[in-house]
């Protein structure tokens, strides 16, 4: 298990990698910067992971004030997942967030990015994970 906390400045996010899962939960504030950042950071990651990833994006304790997403960045999240996804055939990803319109924001990165080779899957309850990734990572309640 690897875990490595990267700060943003006004935001930070703590990385915990295991195996080919990589959990991120996202703290204090969550920008387009720090999303375009995030990215470059992963793209090192997953080139380092031989298979598939799973990655899971946890929100939950971002309140909504502090979230500030274009729907550029948004975009432009999605295709470099698609990207991810012809690098590395299978891969996943998660999105946990308790507010609704973090729901909604990640909900529209499902719709742009979801297709049958690609997996996009976005929900409130860390339960509704699967049993065998929710075992691997420090989920906690929220």
């Amino acid at each position: 298990m690897k875990k490595e906390t990267l700060d943003f400045g006004e935001g930070s996010v703590k990385i915990t990698i295991i195996d080919n899962i990589i959990y991120m939960k996202v703290l204090r504030s969550y920008t387009d910067e720090i999303c375009l950042k995030m990215i470059r950071c992963l793209d090192n990651i997953i080139d380092q992971i031989p298979q598939a990833t799973i990655r899971i994006w946890d929100s939950r304790t971002i309140h909504p004030n502090n979230f500030h997403l274009t729907t550029e960045c948004v975009r432009r999240a999605a295709e470099w997942s698609k990207s991810v996804n012809v690098r590395k055939p299978g891969s996943k990803v998660y999105f946990l967030t308790s507010r609704s319109l973090i729901f909604g924001i990640s909900r529209m990165f499902e719709m742009q990015v979801s297709s049958e080779k690609m997996e996009v899957i976005v929900f409130s309850d860390p339960d509704q994970l699967p049993a065998d990734i929710r075992r691997k990572i420090p989920i906690g309640r929220k």
